[in-house]
């Protein structure tokens, strides 16, 4: 992996970005922010069970991993037969696997995926690769570098998309027009958003690109959280 990205924990071991001065989740609850704007969000898992041949999960900021832990285990516990998770995540900065654990390690319930994840993840090395977990029912794919760079370079469609770059006022990168229009590009009519952010620039960008955005109420001690539909 690249250098070691600096962090500091608060006593509820939940990581903050030293270089975007930001935390990775929620002081509310992590898991229950996962579930709250990115799976509830998203109308998930309802709008996977009737899907044949996969579920493609987009991702902006794969962090420490939780969102894609979560959605994980809620994939185990609910899809059916004949559909594979596919999910791509970008991320410039990634956690080392110890940094990852260890933002993990106070859910117990996520430590089977977790230890699935580790060797996959350490061999990932600075490169972007599909890891396949769950015998090949379940598989990863994190880009490593500017999520505008990097999601220009593939192509997919998307049925959903977790928007979690660190808020736009720390970290603007992940909030530009240009990036919109990568993520509207990796869309389909159908695709749904959701995001923490309910941010004005943000909601006016992703309905320049042709989604449907609309203002719901946020986790925790947030007022509102943004989630779309792509027209």
């Amino acid at each position: 992996m690249q250098s070691v990205e600096p962090l500091s924990w608060s006593k509820r071991n939940v990581p903050l970005s030293e270089r975007f001065n930001d935390i990775y989740f929620s002081n509310s609850g992590g898991v229950e922010e996962v579930n709250y704007v990115f799976l509830k969000g998203n109308g998930l898992p309802e709008c996977w069970l009737d899907k044949k041949g996969q579920f493609l999960i987009g991702e902006t900021g794969f962090g420490t991993g939780l969102n894609f832990f979560v959605t994980w285990k809620l994939w185990r516990e609910n899809s059916l037969p004949g559909c594979d998770l596919v999910y791509h995540s970008v991320e410039r900065y990634p956690l080392t696997i110890e940094q990852i654990a260890r933002s993990i390690s106070q859910w117990p319930e996520l430590n089977p995926f977790l230890e699935q994840f580790k060797d996959q993840y350490i061999s990932l090395g600075d490169t972007s690769k599909f890891i396949s977990l769950d015998d090949g029912n379940v598989s990863l794919k994190i880009l490593i570098g500017d999520a505008t760079n990097m999601l220009s370079s593939v192509k997919f469609a998307a049925d959903t998309w977790f928007l979690d770059g660190f808020a736009p006022s720390c970290n603007p990168d992940m909030w530009t027009p240009e990036l919109f229009h990568e993520i509207a590009r990796l869309s389909k009519t159908g695709t749904r958003l959701a995001t923490f952010t309910a941010a004005s620039a943000v909601r006016k960008g992703l309905t320049e690109v042709g989604f449907d955005m609309k203002k719901n109420v946020g986790f925790g001690g947030k007022r509102e959280m943004l989630t779309g539909t792509k027209n």
